[in-house]
């Protein structure tokens, strides 16, 4: 029997989250005032290396040399631990944004997250008709991929077109990632501030895998690896030989530097522009691959998608890292004063195109694998997110019954926003294998039939449903003939869509398909004789193949053919009721036909003076 539920927000998920922002403030709080205090022991270390070089220096010039040497080194290293604690305080600050975001999600749909429109496809079997795509779609809501790849595999999951893994492998995989809370949530924050207009890096990626050949190669290879002996030579002549012979020694080189890399800048530097700004955000792709390889996996497809990292050994350096320091280094170029002292000490462009090559050499098809496992990870843990969010749901049970059959229990809209969704229980079996739903404007048949439909899309792609409990058997074909548009680009009217839409109904049931069709008030384009005929046509054909079908309509003679086939024809109806002149719904479906209409109603209170004398 259909029943009425209320969904409503959990209270629990808002209450973690802010316990967790409770938490991250306090740690937030203590990591600054410990950067404060190393910021004040830098100016500090600083003040007392000056003044203990010149005191030295002024006791021994070689013990004052090396004091420098040491008090560079000792001050370089209280830089590079600080960078780690303000980088530590960039991450739980982005955790922290992603957080805020999440607890607006629990209200309805991020726009921080792409929607996926690229992926919308007109002539596709139901992702047009049930809102798979755009703004306000299924893919927005659950969205959190940042890359290219992960967008890519979820579109495909979402289509069905994901095959790899069986949906009990990931529901597993999803369930995984939903009990990882802390995980997901740094795992997120790694990419948060990747751009919409950034997820396509790996494009840019893919550019650089064949830097340009330099000018004398060979020679700058072999130059730059004794340049380290030249310098300390000349270095040591100043004290062996006379400061002049060394600041000679020191202006040869600094020519023959600032030669190499002028001679190659012409057909470097568009390669150098085409890398720009790369590094940055695989610095962040960087954390995200830190994450994945340092934490263990249990299900099949995370521990499969784990060993593929292209990481020799998973908690020793991980080499995208190398990469990045490559990159941020051709980015200083930018910068003409440390441009300037760079190339005074090396040919420094050329050397680091040299490293580059070496590095892309020794990582073979390395971005084509680290954003494909990166995807995975987005993927499952953009549905494991939703489990979390959504406690309320579940994860369908999957039979391998070789008819369908589904049965839900108070299934509800996934895209709905309000906190008073009403839920229907409904079961499809071949009792009802053509299913007729009859009811007055806006009482609910369209979203019924979305209901019906999201909800098989989320249990195959592995996800949760809105629903207390569902069972569905594998392998049915959703088709969907519901919203037709007319197109002059193409030279289609209303009519002309809707006979490929009966095409592609009639071809799934001449190839004796395990179909399902969902049809909302089909023939809407032609007269209503026509109409009626045409339909009666096709609900002959549906009910004489194996195909299943929900079909509405406010075409009432259509509900006799159950009289003609009571073991496989079912009518279902929604109704409303009026109160003070206003139509009031309650949208839950019920066996039988509608017996009452209130199109003349709606038009009436519009002004239009139906049934009046004019």
């Amino acid at each position: 029997m259909p029943i009425f539920a209320k969904y409503t927000k959990n209270a629990q998920m808002e209450k973690t989250y802010q316990e967790k922002i409770t938490i991250l403030l306090t740690e937030i709080a203590n990591l600054k005032k410990k950067s404060d205090q190393i910021s004040m022991f830098r100016l500090l270390l600083l003040i007392v290396l000056l003044v203990v070089v010149y005191q030295l220096f002024i006791l021994n010039e070689i013990v004052g040399g090396f004091s420098i040497i040491g008090g560079i080194l000792g001050f370089y290293y209280i830089v590079k631990f600080h960078e780690k604690i303000d980088s530590e305080i960039d991450l739980k600050e982005t955790t922290l944004a992603v957080i805020k975001n999440e607890l607006t999600c629990l209200e309805g749909i991020s726009g921080m997250y792409y929607n996926g429109q690229e992926y919308g496809r007109p002539t596709h079997n139901f992702s047009e008709d049930l809102d798979i795509f755009g703004n306000g779609t299924l893919f927005h809501l659950i969205n959190r991929t940042k890359s290219k790849s992960g967008s890519d595999y979820f579109a495909h999951q979402l289509l069905g077109e994901n095959q790899t893994f069986s949906v009990n492998q990931k529901q597993e995989a999803a369930k995984e990632m939903a009990v990882k809370t802390d995980w997901r949530l740094s795992f997120f924050a790694s990419m948060f501030k990747i751009s919409n207009e950034e997820r396509g890096v790996s494009k840019v990626l893919n550019q650089i895998e064949h830097p340009p050949v330099l000018k004398l190669e060979k020679f700058i290879a072999i130059y730059t690896k004794i340049l380290p002996f030249l310098w300390v030579a000349i270095f040591s002549s100043a004290y062996f030989v006379s400061p002049s012979f060394a600041g000679y020694g020191v202006v040869v080189l600094a020519l023959i530097n600032f030669r190499l890399t002028g001679i190659n800048r012409n057909h470097t530097e568009e390669y150098f522009e085409t890398v720009a700004g790369a590094g940055r955000l695989m610095e962040k792709f960087g954390v995200a691959t830190r994450l994945i390889a340092q934490e263990n996996w249990h299900s099949e497809i995370l521990k499969t998608a784990h060993g593929r990292l292209p990481i020799s050994k998973l908690n020793t350096k991980n080499p995208i890292d190398d990469f990045v320091i490559i990159l941020k280094k051709l980015d200083m170029r930018r910068n003409m004063l440390a441009s300037l002292f760079l190339t005074l000490a090396t040919p420094f462009q050329p050397v680091q195109l040299i490293k580059l090559r070496v590095w892309l050499k020794d990582n073979p098809d390395f971005f084509e694998k680290i954003f494909d496992v990166i995807g995975v990870f987005e993927l499952y843990a953009s549905i494991g997110n939703l489990y979390f969010n959504k406690p309320d749901w579940c994860f369908p049970e999957m039979n391998d019954s070789k008819t369908f059959k589904l049965h839900g229990k108070n299934l509800g809209h996934p895209l709905i926003n309000t906190k008073n969704v009403v839920c229907n229980s409904f079961d499809f079996d071949e009792k009802n294998r053509l299913t007729l739903i009859t009811g007055s404007n806006m009482s609910g048949k369209s979203t019924f039939l979305r209901t019906v439909g999201l909800n098989i899309i989320l249990a195959y792609a592995g996800c949760p449903v809105f629903a207390k409990k569902m069972d569905i058997s594998l392998g049915i074909k959703l088709i969907c003939y519901m919203r037709i548009k007319d197109s002059i680009q193409q030279n289609a009217s209303t009519f002309k869509a809707e006979i490929e839409r009966i095409k592609l109904v009639l071809a799934a049931i001449n190839n004796n398909e395990n179909a399902l069709f969902l049809i909302d008030e089909m023939l809407r384009g032609t007269n209503s004789e026509d109409k009626l005929a045409g339909s009666m046509a096709l609900l002959e054909k549906i009910v004489n193949s194996n195909a299943y079908a929900m079909v509405s309509t406010h075409d009432l003679r259509m509900t006799e053919i159950s009289e003609q086939y009571p073991k496989e024809v079912k009518n279902y109806y929604f109704e409303y009721a009026t109160e003070n002149g206003e139509l009031l719904f309650d949208y839950l479906i019920k066996e039988g036909v509608c017996k009452s209409f209130n199109a003349s109603l709606l038009l009436k209170s519009i002004g239009l003076p139906i049934g009046e004398n004019l």
